[in-house]
């Protein structure tokens, strides 16, 4: 009696399966790790110019730790609203600092809220060519590079996906073909 056991774990795929997991799904994580990347470096290269930007005083008109519920867990995002005002004209601002983000734990957001209560008067840094884009702190900061690391870590993946996936099962790649 002869038993024939299969200990391999890659079956074949059908042509639907391997078409999605060869050229779909990878490209899906190629084009949001582009994105991210894009965005992601369009802030690093916003939050080093801003260390250029002139700066006016400005007041807190509003401090205070804002919280989003998703379906499991709270985000907890630092809510601060200033004015000030250039060359006359008054504007609003509630960008803390490039990359700005929530957490789950609300300490972060409201370490932000006591550096700047309601009513602190503040050096705000406005873009000269548009002050109602403006911050109160300049420069690239730690949570400044989430975005295009994650860009990265996406784009990469997908890229490894796409290289993988045909090399692992080629009788895809010859299905593709037209």
């Amino acid at each position: 009696m002869n038993i024939i056991v299969n200990n391999s774990s890659s079956l074949p795929m059908s042509p639907r399966v391997g078409f999605f997991f060869t050229k779909i799904f990878p490209w899906l994580f190629i084009l949001i790790g582009a994105a991210c990347l894009f965005f992601g470096a369009k802030t690093i290269f916003d939050a080093k110019a801003s260390t250029n930007w002139p700066s006016t005083e400005g007041v807190v008109i509003n401090s205070s730790v804002d919280s989003r519920s998703g379906k499991k867990s709270k985000t907890y995002h630092a809510d601060v609203l200033y004015e000030f005002s250039v060359n006359g004209a008054s504007h609003q601002g509630n960008r803390v600092a490039y990359g700005d983000y929530g957490s789950s734990d609300p300490s972060h957001a409201q370490g932000i809220v006591n550096k700047y209560p309601k009513g602190a008067r503040v050096s705000v840094y406005y873009k000269p060519d548009s002050p109602s884009d403006a911050l109160l702190e300049t420069g690239i900061h730690g949570q400044t590079w989430a975005l295009p690391i994650f860009g990265l870590l996406f784009l990469s993946a997908g890229v490894a996906s796409l290289k993988f996936m045909t090399k692992v099962n080629p009788s895809v790649k010859s299905v593709t073909r037209t």
